[in-house]
């Protein structure tokens, strides 16, 4: 079906340049999602049509409380506006939806849907002949392509500490903490560069949420790659995330990226919007197909080692951290490279408990997760390969693993090292929930 000017009074989004300070009817597909501001209750998105594709039309919303402002399901709906002011916003044309004098209707972009809006003001009347029009854009938007209008995209590879960067990539979980703070679990397929580690502490977390998260979520994520954290605290933009469900692909614009404790994470700025993402660019966006080849084709990181450790399985493929932790056995033996983050007890005299049996507890990590893996006895005996009353020569592998001179030293660069673990639980009637990891068979190679 083809619209022409004389179908009905929506104005093409290419002419609206020509309504400046008139009131209009428009109708477009969401491809821009900006966050409420509280403080004058507005919103914006931006919208494109057949007729303008480009960066899309921003639309600026106000009303009286935060409640009325619309509440976009998915970016790639549609919107339909009634008398919306046409004004110059920073030298660029802007269509203003206010409360008092205009309406909107919100309606899913899929073209399965009915043509009923799932979010409308007080003054919104759905019309006969709009229903062609929503037919039309969802049937259009199968088929067609839109420019983001943004500059570019960095990998999650790339990101670089105190900087702000576009992000397009896959959701892939998104949780709640006990102190309402939010956090979008977010994964490109590439890795974050590991952290040097710049403050000294009692102990490192495992992650940037404040606990783990259960075994039957992580198993829901990617096994290769990072999957980097977005936290969201303020209000504003929790209201705004609640468009967003796993699976889903989506562009972020202007992410601030920051470390803490040498684990990644990103937040929200007053200028981040979330970007519709088309369905040619998910169909290319495939990096899950590569996990889920065989471990020792698509994770082979044994050359890229310090050489600083040996194992007694050099035959054994590689596998990630992540792929150990969503194992499904609970009890199995792997092979790893990763860095030792710290390791507990700090003071080296006091590895040795008051049987003589060798104790650390150590966290390590790779671009997938961290974990605790313990030393003990005998096997702890064999990776210093040292004897313990020699407390020097202790210190100096120690330190060599750690990637400073001393064990409390920052900013440190541990190195990474291969190593073997195996998995066991401690209590029969909860397996899962008593997991443990040990390392095993590894050593430390004399310079």
């Amino acid at each position: 079906m083809e619209i022409t000017r004389d179908d009905y009074k929506f104005l093409r989004i290419e002419d609206t340049f020509k309504a400046l300070h008139l009131h209009v009817n428009l109708i477009g597909i969401i491809v821009e999602l900006g966050f409420p501001n509280s403080s004058d209750c507005s919103c914006t998105m931006k919208i494109v049509d057949p007729w303008h594709l480009g960066s899309g039309l921003p639309v600026k919303f106000f009303a009286r409380t935060i409640q009325a402002l619309p509440r976009v399901d998915s970016i790639g709906d549609i919107v339909l506006l009634s008398r919306v002011k046409i004004v110059l916003v920073n030298r660029k044309i802007t269509a203003l939806c206010n409360e008092t004098s205009s309406s909107f209707g919100l309606f899913s972009g899929n073209y399965e849907d009915d043509c009923i809006a799932y979010q409308s003001s007080h003054k919104f009347q759905m019309r006969e002949q709009d229903k062609n029009f929503l037919s039309f854009l969802r049937e259009w938007m199968i088929t067609h392509c839109f420019e983001d209008g943004s500059c570019c995209f960095t990998s999650l590879k790339d990101i670089k500490e105190g900087e702000c960067s576009n992000l397009s990539s896959q959701i892939v979980h998104i949780s709640k903490d006990d102190k309402d703070r939010m956090y979008i679990f977010v994964w490109d397929g590439t890795e974050m560069p590991p952290c040097n580690i710049v403050v000294k502490s009692e102990r490192f977390r495992l992650c940037v949420e404040p606990e783990m998260l259960p075994i039957y979520v992580l198993r829901n994520f990617p096994t290769c790659g990072s999957v980097l954290r977005i936290i969201v605290e303020k209000v504003s933009e929790k209201q705004a995330i609640h468009c967003l469900q796993p699976g889903q692909h989506v562009k972020f614009l202007n992410l601030f990226f920051q470390v803490n404790m040498g684990l990644w994470n990103a937040i929200f700025t007053p200028s981040t919007k979330m970007q519709y993402t088309m369905s040619t660019e998910i169909e290319a966006f495939r990096p899950q197909s590569m996990c889920r080849e065989n471990l020792s084709s698509r994770w082979n990181p044994g050359p890229l080692h310090s050489g600083i450790t040996g194992v007694a399985h050099e035959d054994a493929p590689f596998v990630t951290l992540m792929d150990i932790l969503t194992y499904h056995n609970v009890t199995a033996k792997f092979k790893c490279v990763v860095r030792f983050i710290q390791g507990y007890p700090q003071d080296v005299r006091k590895f040795h408990d008051s049987n003589g049996n060798f104790r650390l507890l150590a966290i390590l990590e790779d671009p997938t997760a961290r974990i605790c893996a313990s030393l003990y006895a005998d096997e702890g005996d064999k990776f210093f390969g040292c004897d313990q009353s020699d407390e020097e020569a202790l210190v100096k592998k120690l330190n060599r693993l750690l990637g400073g001179e001393e064990m409390k030293e920052v900013p440190r660069n541990p190195p990474w090292v291969q190593c073997c673990l195996f998995s066991f639980y401690t209590n029969k009637m909860d397996p899962w929930g008593s997991r443990r990891f040990r390392i095993f068979d590894t050593w430390i190679i004399d310079p």
